[in-house]
């Protein structure tokens, strides 16, 4: 209620109580007081209502004051964080060689991020779709990928576009956006620069074909296995067939036999080969024998290398082959030749000691009709000096090498000859330390007349004068090329006037004479019976366990 009626009610009010008493009837007064006691509870009821009302008005006011403060500040936040974005995006799009686009179809306009125009050199007033495709060699392939477009397939890719009058290359990748109808509303993507991996894939391109090209064409079969044995590559050395090599990658052997019908002996080697390759991370070489064009034996010398990534770890197996059918028929060829000298080796060696033996039987049986003794010496001294040949070339005969003797059986079988021809009925008379010495006979000849001759003067001038005296005979390897041949008795010895070296007897003179033959170094100790000691140091020979 406004002031004025508010003053107009207390003033009536007033002036209903100022009237003489019983001017007014009692009831009408009644009546006029209890209207206005209601009217002033009611006037009172409102206006504190009213009160109320504007107090929760004012709180509300307050508020949303408050609130829209608080709108604004987040606002200006987002602003700023959207402020950001845009800047790092903007970066973005400068690290990353990209710009991105946007073309409407309905008003043909367009817009193009900043990064876009300074990536293909558009200018700032050049915002039209044909300006930016004029920008590009082919721009036809764009619209052509673009129209291709659909409502399940709306994803426009194009690589390695060229920029016009420049070798730099470009992929887009744009989404169609459809209307209603199935028509472009507008398209949106973006434009990358891939200047550095075309060139780099055109680099590794080129490495490619020229290790393929030496691969297709180096001599030499070559197949690159995976983990499970399948074929990754095949040079047309390896299967001429261009269709069988195709058929080859990503199976096995046991494929290529189903489909030959071929037995699968030889793969299921060649898988065991593999196996032992790849768990021991080692090479292994196999020799491979197939057939050729002829129906003629073809020999392959072949090769599993695994190779192996940084981490130690199996990544893939090289296999290669070279073909050795020559080599294989000349090697061949070579030990049946050897085969057949070393038969006729062995039948000359058999025909020397028959011929050899045959001599010491005729010097015997001249020997057997002489009457003079000096003269059965020397046919003795002859014979044993043949047969010591003669067993030289035994020994040869029976030797799995035709070219080596075993000195110690050697050795040992000449000295137990001297000892029963020379000292028949004696036993256990010679002690020998003999190694297991090899040398061909060119060595062997003259060591073993050397040998002869030494056994044969202690048995002839030691072993007479008592039966006590003993023999030894020793040798040793103590080196790189030396030998070391000790022969000692326990007999009388020599006179004391008489040097070995220097005497004139023919078995002195021998016995200097092979030793000189055999680069030795002579020396002779004449005490306590004789010692004869000669040193080799430049002999050829093979020691054996």
């Amino acid at each position: 209620m406004a002031r004025g009626e508010d003053e107009k009610h207390w003033l009536l009010q007033r002036q209903l109580q100022e009237q003489p008493e019983g001017s007014l009837p009692e009831a009408f007064l009644r009546s006029v007081n209890k209207a206005y006691r209601i009217f002033d509870d009611n006037y009172l009821r409102i206006k504190l209502i009213l009160r109320r009302k504007i107090y929760q008005l004012v709180e509300s006011n307050a508020r949303l004051q408050a609130l829209l403060q608080e709108r604004e500040n987040q606002l200006d936040q987002d602003r700023i964080h959207l402020k950001k974005l845009v800047d790092n995006f903007n970066r973005a799009e400068i690290i990353a060689h990209l710009g991105s686009f946007t073309w409407y179809s309905g008003t043909a306009s367009a817009e193009y991020s900043e990064n876009l125009f300074q990536l293909i050199g558009l200018q700032k007033t050049e915002r039209s779709v044909p300006a930016m495709l004029r920008k590009f060699d082919n721009p036809l392939a764009i619209i052509a990928a673009i129209r291709r477009a659909n409502l399940l397939n709306n994803v426009v890719i194009i690589e390695n576009l060229k920029l016009r009058n420049e070798a730099r290359y470009f992929d887009i990748e744009a989404h169609v956006i459809f209307n209603a109808h199935a028509g472009i509303d507008r398209i949106s993507g973006i434009i990358k620069e891939n200047t550095r991996w075309v060139h780099v894939n055109n680099r590794a391109e080129d490495q490619k074909k020229f290790y393929e090209s030496i691969l297709n064409n180096i001599p030499v079969d070559i197949a690159i296995f995976n983990y499970e044995h399948k074929y990754m590559y095949l040079n047309p050395v390896a299967v001429r067939d261009q269709d069988v090599r195709d058929f080859l990658l990503g199976r096995d052997d046991f494929d290529y036999c189903r489909v030959r019908n071929l037995e699968t002996s030889k793969a299921e080697a060649r898988r065991a080969t593999f196996l032992k390759a790849r768990e021991s991370k080692q090479a292994i070489d196999f020799e491979d024998v197939g057939s050729q064009a002829d129906g003629s034996p073809k020999y392959t010398l072949r090769r599993f290398v695994p190779v192996l990534d940084p981490s130690g770890e199996f990544a893939f197996m090289l296999g290669y082959g070279v073909d050795v059918t020559l080599i294989k028929i000349q090697e061949l060829s070579l030990e049946a030749s050897l085969h057949e000298k070393e038969l006729l080796l062995g039948e000359i060696h058999h025909s020397v000691k028959n011929n050899l033996t045959l001599i010491v039987a005729l010097l015997e049986i001249n020997s057997a009709h002489e009457k003079s003794e000096l003269v059965k010496k020397y046919f003795g001294e002859i014979r044993n000096r043949i047969s010591a040949l003669a067993l030289i070339y035994d020994k040869l005969y029976r030797s799995e090498v035709f070219n080596l003797i075993n000195l110690n059986e050697y050795i040992a079988s000449l000295v137990l000859y001297l000892q029963q021809s020379i000292l028949p009925g004696r036993r256990d008379v010679a002690e020998l330390e003999i190694d297991q010495i090899y040398v061909d006979n060119k060595t062997a000849v003259p060591l073993a007349l050397l040998v002869n001759e030494l056994v044969s003067n202690a048995f002839l001038h030691a072993f007479p004068a008592s039966d006590c005296v003993r023999l030894r005979v020793s040798l040793k390897h103590e080196g790189d090329h030396v030998v070391r041949l000790v022969v000692s008795d326990t007999g009388a010895g020599l006179p004391q006037d008489l040097d070995i070296a220097k005497g004139r007897s023919f078995g002195f003179k021998l016995i200097g004479l092979f030793a000189r033959q055999l680069k030795g170094k002579l020396h002779v100790e004449n005490s306590n019976g004789l010692t004869v000691d000669v040193e080799f140091q430049n002999m050829q020979f093979e020691v054996r366990n």
